[in-house]
Parts: structure tokens; C-alpha cells; sequence
């Protein structure tokens, strides 16, 4: 014979009906109340002798009453099927609620049918859930309405990327595959053209920088190749490690950078040729004023000199030639000051450092600065053009000291270090702000660094206010081209 329950269990089942925590209630199937514990008094907020014998619809608001007698009689055609559902309602008293009910029927020998009703207020889950449900909605609205395509794969043990997991519809456009499609994808496929020691770096990279951007090419369906730029992050996906990789089609911007490319060198090749062109009539006039002036001065001069030696016993006159003669000797110093300052002779007779030596001596002579030069000791054979940038690279940075700077020393150092020529000038000025580093009307900062980037080097400019500055440039230079 079966024990039965009281048998196993020390219990009274009036202390279960009492203490339960969810409603129960007992309707016959007229629908009227027979019986309810305390718990369900309480949900409904209502004593039990305003409930037993009254139809269980009476609980509820007036407007969906109908609708709650309608399913009852639904449960009822359902006999002896346990069924549980969960609804929206609003009680006599305008309170609104979800519950969780579970119907079951009982065998009475008073009754045929009764409905035996656990009832749970359920309104704060549900409320999270529906919250959740938004959250999710807004989640996967923005997810798949983005311009970028996303995915997502998890983090696999062994330094691996699984397949995508999740994805957004951006996503399967741009790859021009179904979303099922996809999910049977891999990162190493898709966005390391299947190299697995790339991945294999981007995977410690991304283990210890948590972010990385990097740029790669995506093949649609029918091998359309998009540029984009991947953003890639590591974070938690499901409780397990997982990647983010947002990706952005960078197409148009790579046309745009392309033409910005071409616009600039196009510039540079014309800041070049002016700058040629530039220098030779610089060396022309030059040669046109020393050559030709001087010449007709030094003429004019042994003129005058004739002229006065043939004149005796007039002082007065003698006098007058003589200071004729120095006003001719001072406009021939004149001339060839001119003449060096358009174009150092030296600097296409001799070559660079004897042009930096002597520019550097004119310079401490005219500014009292003090100069301190460290040049090779043998000339370095370079074409004209980077001779000629360097030295005016140079220009422009003692003369920049000199009106800027209030600097008492300037040290010049020309070294040859792994086939590229440094130049660096550095003062003991007040030194120049990131402000006046920047400032486009900086013209002089602007020319040294164009003339370095025309011939393919850099110029580094470092300062720190009360500690000086330096101006280093560096160009390639390669013995095989002397």
C-alpha cells in the first residue's frame, strides 16, 4: 500500500493554504468563488466575505470583464488540462497588475468541475522583462540602423577566433550574404585574407591593448573589394571573451585622401620649381650685379683715378675725387654684399661648408651672437638642389634666432648618420610656444619644412620656453649618388 502524503510529511494542509505566499482560489463552474486563502485576498486587495459565493470576475475592472469570462470558459472546454498563463490586468480598483495563473481541476463529490487557481503577482518581473525586451529592441534597432557593419565572434582558447556569432544587417550587405551565411564565416577569412600569423599578432595585440584599429579590404559576393577601416575591441559577450569588430567603409575617403595626395604633391612639385627657379635668378642677378656692376664700378674708379692723377695744383679738386673714389670703393662693398646675400659665390665654387662657415662668420659679425659650428672636415659632394636646401634651411634658422630667439649662442652641427645628412641649429634663446609652432603665418618655420619635405626628409623642431630651441633637419643622402 502507498504511504500517503501525511504519512511522509509532518505537516497541516490548512498551515499550507494559510501561509502560501501566491493566491489560491477555488471557482466552481458557474464561476463563482468557493474558496480563497489569505495570499489571494491580498493581491486583490479585497476581505474574503466580500468574495466567496461572488463571481471571480467581479475582481477586475468593468471594461475587461468580458474578456476575463471569455477565457475562463475557455480553461473550462479544456477539462482536466492543466493550463498556465500569464495577463495583463486591471482590478476593480483601477490597479494594474501581472499575473501568473496556473489552473488546475479538481473532483468534487459535491461539484463536477472545480478550478483550483495559483495566483502570483508577477508585476515587478514582468516589468523587467518588458524593460529588458525595450532595452533589446533599442539595442538591435541601432545594432542593424548603424552605417557601419559590425560583428561579433568569440574569444577561443588557444589564441583562435570563432565564427561570427552575432552580426548586424550592414553586416550582410556589405559581405552580400544572409545573416545564416554569415554566422558560418571567420574573422581569419574575412578580414585577414586567411593570414594566421597576422592574426595570430593581432590577437596578443588585442589581449594587451584591448582596442585596435586597423585597416583591410572586404570581398562581397561578387568579389567587390570595399576598403574599410576596422575598429576592433575586446569585451564580454554572453560571459564568455568575445570581439567587436566595427567596421567602416572608407572608399570615398581613400579617394578623397588619394586626391588630396595628388593635389599636395602637385603644390610641392610647384613650390619645388619655384623655389629652382627661384635660386637661378637669384644666381643670375647676382652674377649680373657683381660682374657686371661691380665691373663698371672698378672701371669708373680707375677713371676717377686718371683723372685725378692729370690734375695738379687745385686741392680742392683733388679732394673732391678722392672722396669720389671712396664713395665708388664703398658702393663696389656694396655690390658684392648684395651679391652674397642673393647667392654665396662660395656656395657654388666651393660647395656647402665653406657656405656655412663663411654665412656663419658674416652672421656672428653683423648680430654679435656667438657661434659654435661642428662641420665634416671634408666637403660633401651633394647636387645643387639639396646643397642649396640645406644652406637656406640653415639661413632661415640663424636668422629666425636672431629675430625671435634673443638667444647669446647658437651651436650648428652637419653630420652624415645611416645615408641621410642631419643639420641641426639649436640656440640658447626664450624658446617658441606649440602655439607658434602651429601658426600657418609662421612662414619661415613653414619654408624649412617644405624645403626638407620636397627632397623626401623631415624637419624636427623642439622648444621649451627659457630653454632654447632646436631646428633639426634631416635628408637622405646616399654616397653611391656622389
Amino acid at each position: 500500500m502507498t504511504p500517503s502524503l501525511s504519512e511522509n510529511f509532518s505537516f497541516d494542509l490548512n498551515d499550507v493554504w494559510n501561509e502560501s505566499a501566491d493566491g489560491i482560489r477555488i471557482t466552481n463552474s458557474e464561476g463563482n468563488i468557493v474558496a480563497v486563502n489569505p495570499a489571494f485576498c491580498q493581491l486583490f486587495d479585497k476581505p474574503e466575505s466580500e468574495i466567496i459565493n461572488k463571481p471571480f470576475y467581479i475582481l477586475y475592472h468593468p471594461n475587461i470583464q468580458s474578456e476575463i469570462i471569455q477565457e475562463y470558459k475557455e480553461d473550462l472546454a479544456r477539462n482536466n488540462v492543466k493550463t498556465q498563463l500569464e495577463r495583463k490586468a486591471v482590478l476593480w480598483n483601477g490597479r494594474k497588475v501581472w499575473f501568473e495563473f496556473t489552473n488546475s481541476f479538481l473532483k468534487s463529490s459535491s461539484e463536477n468541475n472545480l478550478v483550483l487557481s495559483l495566483v502570483r503577482d508577477i508585476s515587478d518581473k514582468k516589468e523587467n522583462e518588458l524593460r529588458l525586451e525595450k532595452s533589446e529592441r533599442q539595442y538591435r534597432s541601432l545594432f542593424n540602423n548603424t552605417s557601419d557593419a559590425m560583428f561579433v565572434c568569440y574569444l577561443n582558447y588557444g589564441k583562435t577566433l570563432g565564427s561570427f556569432v552575432e552580426a548586424n544587417e550592414k553586416a550582410c550587405q556589405i559581405l552580400g550574404c544572409s545573416i545564416n551565411e554569415l554566422f558560418q564565416k571567420n574573422p581569419l577569412r574575412v578580414f585577414f585574407d586567411n593570414r594566421e600569423d597576422e592574426i595570430l599578432k593581432f590577437i596578443d595585440r588585442l589581449n594587451s591593448d584591448k582596442t585596435i584599429i586597423f585597416n583591410s579590404v572586404l570581398s562581397g559576393k561578387n568579389n567587390d573589394r570595399t576598403p574599410v577601416e576596422i575598429n576592433s575591441r575586446l569585451f564580454d559577450y554572453n560571459e564568455r571573451p568575445a570581439v567587436l569588430f566595427i567596421s567602416r567603409d572608407i572608399a570615398e575617403r581613400r579617394d578623397i585622401e588619394d586626391k588630396l595626395k595628388q593635389r599636395t604633391d602637385q603644390l610641392r612639385n610647384l613650390a619645388s620649381k619655384l623655389q629652382s627657379i627661384r635660386e637661378e635668378e637669384r644666381k643670375m642677378i647676382s652674377r649680373e650685379i657683381h660682374d657686371e656692376l661691380g665691373q663698371m664700378l672698378t672701371v669708373l674708379k680707375i677713371q676717377i683715378s686718371l683723372l685725378s692723377n692729370k690734375i695738379t695744383g687745385n686741392d680742392l679738386i683733388k679732394s673732391k675725387f678722392k672722396s669720389v673714389e671712396k664713395l665708388i670703393d664703398n658702393s663696389i662693398e656694396s655690390v658684392q654684399k648684395i651679391a652674397s646675400k642673393l647667392r654665396p659665390g662660395l656656395l657654388d665654387e666651393l660647395g656647402l661648408i665653406p657656405a656655412i662657415e663663411w654665412q656663419t662668420q658674416d652672421f656672428m659679425d653683423k648680430t654679435g651672437i656667438d657661434c659654435e659650428c661642428a662641420l665634416p672636415k671634408e666637403e660633401i659632394d651633394l647636387d645643387q638642389e639639396k646643397s642649396t636646401a640645406l644652406f637656406r634651411i640653415f639661413q632661415e634658422s640663424i636668422y629666425n634666432t636672431a629675430r625671435h630667439a634673443n638667444a647669446s649662442k647658437i651651436l650648428i652641427n652637419l653630420r652624415e648618420v645611416n645615408n641621410q645628412l642631419i643639420l641641426e641649429v639649436a640656440d640658447n634663446g626664450k624658446g617658441i610656444t606649440q602655439n607658434q609652432l602651429s601658426d600657418p603665418k609662421s612662414l619661415g618655420l613653414l619654408g624649412i619644412k617644405e624645403r626638407a619635405l620636397i627632397l623626401g626628409g623631415s624637419v624636427e623642431i623642439k622648444s621649451s620656453m627659457n630653454n632654447g630651441t632646436t631646428v633639426k633637419a634631416i635628408i637622405p643622402f646616399s654616397k653611391s649618388n656622389k
